[in-house]
């Protein structure tokens, strides 16, 4: 291998690393904005800290393992489990709001209504079908 291939190597491994690495410079500037994060409804604040925090702890576990240190003797592997449970919980709550059957209460009233409603007996209806009935009715000899 000589010196031009391993420039161009170079080239190639650096380049996706600068890319990602100017994309998480504006995660970061947008999570640090007041403003964004006030926008956010009650929900969605509760994703964005539990991914900041399980963000924060996965980097930190790498580098504990770079560093060469073994991250489940260390304290952020309960912490990665209390997160775990948090996730776990949130997504229950999600759960419940968006699975749970709800009742419209105005359709309900309204198909009480109409199942319970009896029409008016009208006369010239009823003679109607009584001459119907009794005109088709054939007698076999």
């Amino acid at each position: 291998m000589d010196l031009k291939d391993k420039k161009n190597i170079d080239a190639n491994v650096m380049e996706p690393l600068k890319s990602a690495r100017d994309k998480i410079d504006e995660l970061i500037k947008l999570s640090a904005d007041p403003a964004f994060y006030e926008e956010l409804s009650n929900t969605d604040k509760i994703k964005f800290n539990l991914l900041m925090s399980f963000s924060l702890n996965g980097l930190y576990w790498m580098y504990l393992r770079a560093d060469g240190k073994d991250p489940n003797t260390n304290q952020i592997k309960s912490e990665n489990e209390r997160l775990k449970k948090a996730i776990g919980r949130s997504q229950e709550i999600k759960d419940r709001k968006t699975k749970m059957p709800r009742i419209d209460q105005d359709v309900a009233k309204r198909f009480i209504r109409s199942g319970l409603w009896e029409p008016k007996n009208n006369h010239e209806n009823v003679e109607e079908e009584n001459w119907d009935l009794q005109n088709s009715t054939m007698t076999i000899e």
